[in-house]
């Protein structure tokens, strides 16, 4: 592994910051609609430095239901027009006017039945699908978001991926547009001095377009016929220099140094750029998992997502998303960037992350954000999120730090490297198992003793101890380095495969390994989400048993893929 290790520190001495910085000005000269001509020019470019590398480049395009936003217009009564935005797959909107519902830091699902009933809701925070199903649900018939101190660009569809007939039903109905924080206290002044009506127009042009992607393998000489998934978006709002410019950029400075140690590789390299992520909810991405499913759940071992890296004060490191059982690996990897402890966080229900129901572990999206309170924070997540740029017109080059972009590319290096070159694969399995075992135990808390999950809490228990053996054997293996047994290695890595497979239908998905859950909240075995709803029903209520129906079947199809991952280690 020493030789491994030199030719890792090699590479991570040869990114260059002023190449990063040159590609990222070149991909970001125009905006990139999603299926728009100025982003085909944009993928024309990425594929001929890719060809330049020697890897195997294959540009094609796919239908996916896209929608770029277009003017909007808020007049206010006796206030006048105010400045706003519409959004991605809003409903579109000509004099859609009604009373304005000023919810006032409540969140839209907090409505009582019908108490928005033909009304406009102004709502605190960035527009997003739950913030728009909350306030339908509450009668509403447009949204005014209060966004922060900036109009950030948005989607406020539910549905991942371009439609199928049975997900027209779940698109939103009512138009939304966003104001900042200063025009949002005009107008809350303003209706403090009473009842006002509004009126919305907005355009949208939502249709099937011709979506490109652009697919690059770098083969393994002599690998196992597996490969990792590297991947990123193209499209952008606006001009988009660090979403997703950037990104783009450190994916060609990989497989620019990569390419090079074509020879070290044990597995294959995938580069995958996106189209319709901005503004299709990653409608590229999830066609591809559909057309690709079967290849993609025998052979990928790993997807990693590269999505804003490189922004101007971006320092906090702690809490890019993994699967648990990269955890490690992603410690190891950002570690030596920083003085701060890696905390790491599941996979979200974002980013392109289309591969997690048929069992692909996720590493990364961002790896550097702005620190929680910092003078760049956007505000509109819990933590730092990315910076007060993003979204808007702003995100320019000068958004960009040089010496953060390198950075960042070195986490990408050293991640790509170890997964790509080191004999066994560097996944911890029990790390997965104990993670679905501490899961259920808290659902079953949650439940206050009104579920029954004794079987696959047993299950998951047979399942770490038989992980902790297999992970005692990966460690042997690797202690041997490359003068291990090559059968021994190729039995091990198949396991930690099947494992990954076997979970992953249910640790961080419901719809299973073929389905996209919705672009929507949720955490680990979010089948069981409904326990916590369950533990905090009075006793005697109605609605207990509805939810013992549902929340039974999903415990046996955790215990299926737990006995089926138990069988994959035998």
């Amino acid at each position: 592994m020493r030789r491994l290790n030199r030719i890792e520190d090699e590479l991570c001495r040869q990114i260059d910051a002023e190449g990063l910085m040159a590609f990222t000005a070149e991909v970001s000269r125009e905006v990139r609609l999603s299926g728009s001509e100025e982003e085909e020019r944009a993928f024309l470019a990425i594929a001929a430095r890719l060809a330049t590398f020697g890897l195997d480049v294959r540009l094609s395009h796919r239908p996916g239901y896209v929608s770029w936003p277009g003017p909007a217009r808020l007049d206010i009564q006796g206030l006048g027009e105010l400045p706003c935005i519409t959004h991605a797959m809003a409903a579109p909107a000509r004099g859609v006017a009604g009373e304005i519902l000023d919810l006032g830091g409540r969140a839209p699902h907090e409505l009582q039945p019908g108490e928005a009933e033909g009304r406009i809701v102004l709502v605190d925070g960035v527009a997003n699908p739950q913030r728009v199903l909350g306030a339908e649900a509450g009668g509403a018939i447009a949204e005014i978001f209060i966004s922060g101190d900036h109009r950030h660009e948005m989607i406020v569809s539910p549905v991942w991926g371009s439609p199928g007939l049975q997900d027209l039903g779940r698109l939103p109905k009512t138009p939304s547009v966003s104001i900042d924080r200063a025009t949002g206290e005009i107008l809350r002044r303003h209706l403090a001095k009473g009842a006002a009506r509004a009126v919305i127009d907005a355009e949208i042009d939502t249709a099937w377009r011709q979506l490109p992607v652009l697919e690059a393998d770098l083969r393994a000489e002599d690998g196992d016929g597996t490969f990792v998934l590297f991947s990123g978006h193209v499209d952008s709002w606006h001009l988009g220099a660090m979403d997703n410019g950037s990104a783009n950029a450190v994916m060609l400075e990989m497989a620019h140094l990569l390419a090079a140690q074509k020879a070290s590789l044990r597995r294959s390299l995938r580069l995958c750029f996106w189209s319709g992520h901005s503004h299709g909810r990653y409608a590229g991405s999830a066609r591809y998992a559909d057309e690709h499913f079967f290849e993609l759940r025998e052979q990928c071992v790993a997807h990693v997502n590269v999505d804003s890296p490189g922004g101007q004060g971006a320092t906090d490191m702690r809490n890019a998303i993994v699967s648990a059982e990269l955890w490690d690996l992603a410690r190891d990897t950002i570690s030596p960037e920083t003085s701060e402890p890696y905390v790491g966080s599941p996979p979200l229900r974002a980013g392109d992350e289309s591969f997690l129901g048929m069992g692909v572990p996720a590493l990364f999206m961002e790896v550097s954000e702005q620190p929680p309170g910092g003078e760049g924070s956007s505000g509109v997540s819990a933590g730092g999120g990315l910076g007060w740029w993003w979204h808007t017109r702003e995100d320019t080059l000068d958004k960009l730090d040089p010496a953060f972009l390198a950075r960042d590319a070195r986490v990408y290096l050293r991640a790509l490297w170890r997964l790509l070159a080191e004999p066994v694969l560097p996944m911890q399995a029990q790390a997965a198992a104990a993670e679905v075992l501490r899961e259920l135990e808290a659902r079953r808390g949650a439940a206050r003793g009104r579920l029954d999950l004794d079987l696959p809490i047993h299950l998951a228990k047979r399942l770490v101890r038989r992980t902790g053996a297999l992970d005692r054997r990966a460690d042997e293996l690797r202690q041997l380095g490359e003068t291990a047994d090559p059968a021994s290695v190729r039995r091990v890595n198949r396991r930690l495969r099947r494992l990954a497979r076997a979970l992953g239908q249910v640790r961080y998905a419901r719809q299973g390994p073929s389905g996209q859950d919705p672009a929507l909240a949720q955490g680990l075995l979010p089948g069981l989400d409904l326990a916590v709803r369950l533990g905090a029903l009075a006793d005697g209520d109605a609605a207990i048993e509805h939810l013992l129906i549902d929340l039974g079947r999903e415990r046996n199809r955790i215990a299926l893929a737990l006995e089926e991952a138990i069988d994959a280690l035998r």
